[in-house]
Formats: structure tokens, sequence, C-alpha cells
């Protein structure tokens, strides 16, 4: 039987999760974006994960992971400029009920009380993931190119037949 030293992740581990909005499994290690697809991708862009970050793992693994996140960062780093994708969320002022339910539950801070006291809309930091849309009662919230009035008569013509 061989065993290996027992590890545990970082004590600053969780400031930093807070800090870049990174989540953390429940050992308290980084979690990735997708374990099969993005192995060493976060969900914020241009954040790379590798080595113990991620969990206890042996040195091969280490330097392994290592070098896909350097290729990763590598990609980014070549290029002169990035493009942003023009799937995001956009945000109208005038219907929204201020109800804070976005700007509890958006895991990149996109939303945000404004001077007036009313949620404004930070797109710079927003990811078009759809989440502040799907939860806001107003819709005042609409996600480019997902709106719902593309949505729901693509909707409506796929259950006409039926």
């Amino acid at each position: 039987m061989v065993l290996s030293t027992g590890l545990r992740p970082h004590p600053e581990a969780a400031s930093i999760g807070r800090i870049y909005k990174l989540a953390l499994n429940q050992d308290g290690y980084f979690l990735e974006a997708h374990v099969k697809l993005r192995p060493v991708d976060f969900p914020s862009e241009g954040i790379f994960l590798c080595g113990l970050a991620h969990s206890p793992k042996n040195l091969d693994e280490t330097i392994g992971q290592a070098l896909a996140a350097a290729g990763r960062a590598g990609v980014v780093l070549s290029h002169d400029h990035l493009g942003a994708s023009g799937i995001i969320s956009k945000h109208n002022r005038d219907i929204c009920m201020s109800c804070l339910t976005c700007l509890r539950l958006c895991p990149f801070d996109s939303p945000y009380i404004g001077e007036d006291g009313k949620i404004g809309h930070n797109e710079v930091k927003c990811t078009g993931c759809g989440i502040c849309a799907s939860v806001c009662p107003a819709k005042a919230f609409q996600v480019n190119y997902f709106r719902d009035d593309q949505i729901v008569p693509m909707i409506d013509a796929l259950t006409e037949g039926m």
C-alpha cells in the first residue's frame, strides 16, 4: 500500500475566489469551468487553473495541467487584440422594479445599485449567461439574440403541430 501526503487547500483560496468570482468545491479547491471541455479554464474569461489549486495531484499531473494552462494563456496572449461576444444582457432601467434579484444571483457582478438607487448594468462584466434575464420579474433584462420576442415565436412554431 502506498499513501500520499494529505493536502489541504491554501487558506487564502476563499478570499481569492471572492475577489475574482471563482467557485470552490466542497473541499475548498477551485472549480474548473467544465471538467471535460474546459479543464483548465474558469468561467471568467482569461483566468486559468492548474496544479494544487485545482485538487491534490502528483507532480506529473501538476506539470501536465500547468502546460495546458500555459498553452491556453498563450493563445490569449498571442493575439494583438481580443474580440468580445455580442451576446450580453441589455437592461431597461425604465421598467426595472429594482427588486435586486439579478444583483443577488449574477455570478459576475454585472448588475449594480446606481447613485439614484436603481439597478444599473455593467456590460463589460456581463458574459451573457442569461441568469438575470431568466429571474427578472419585470423582464428588464434581455439577452442579445435570445430576446423573448425572438425565442417565443420559435417555440410556438415548434409546438404548433402538436
